[in-house]
């Protein structure tokens, strides 16, 4: 039996390293037991670098507080679920750099002890893509707008010049008619 447990683990960790997500993984006390090749490129750390660090290590300082009470909560309750719904979260690169992220959270459990396995994405492609939406956007609504604005004073212009024409057309026509009956006086007087 242990020959089949060796060759578990080896498909295991072959499963764990071609994941293109970054993984990691933590105990009940958030120390980093283990992470795959993709997380740790993602963060700019070695595997020895991360291993037994606080998970800390990965999220920026200024969410320090708050990550810890989420994560108390969660350990009393685990299920996998995606993390921060409604909400920007960030990683913290080797360097310092904060860039966003995506975290999936998934409990497990070995013998009598827990872990956390989470599945990160760098979703900073995304961010950028979303924010020249964003920008495009609010560049074509001020666009409408300015349209918007030349054709409502071209509409008004055109209704002063329909109204221009229409009192120049009934000064015409009474001019017209002056002069039908200038012409009917001329022609009884004749």
């Amino acid at each position: 039996m242990p020959n089949l447990f060796h060759e578990n683990e080896f498909v295991f960790n072959v499963l764990f390293e071609a994941v293109s997500e970054g993984v990691v993984v933590v105990d009940e006390s958030q120390t980093i037991v283990a992470s795959n090749t993709a997380a740790e490129n993602m963060f700019g750390f070695t595997k020895a670098e991360l291993t037994n660090q606080q998970l800390q290590i990965l999220i920026p300082n200024k969410y320090h507080a708050t990550h810890t009470d989420h994560f108390k909560k969660y350990y009393k309750k685990p299920a996998t679920r995606q993390m921060g719904h409604n909400r920007d979260l960030y990683g913290a690169k080797k360097n310092g750099k904060k860039f966003p992220v995506e975290v999936g959270l998934n409990p497990f459990q070995i013998g009598t002890k827990k872990y956390v396995m989470s599945i990160i994405i760098d979703i900073t492609i995304r961010k950028k893509s979303e924010a020249k939406i964003l920008e495009l956007n609010a560049l074509l609504e001020g666009k409408i707008s300015e349209r918007t604005t030349e054709l409502n004073n071209t509409v008004a212009n055109l209704k002063d010049e329909i109204e221009k024409r229409t009192r120049a057309e009934s000064k015409l026509l009474k001019a017209l008619k002056k002069e039908k009956e200038l012409n009917e006086l001329k022609t009884k007087f004749l």
